[in-house]
């Protein structure tokens, strides 16, 4: 659980950063 716990801002950062990278090559 703790684990997990740790793991989840990481990967939640990830997936801002997935989606903000296809924005940005959506709107070139």
């Amino acid at each position: 659980y703790l684990v997990w716990k740790s793991y989840l801002p990481l990967s939640l950062c990830f997936l801002i950063y997935f989606i903000s990278l296809k924005m940005i090559l959506l709107y070139n």
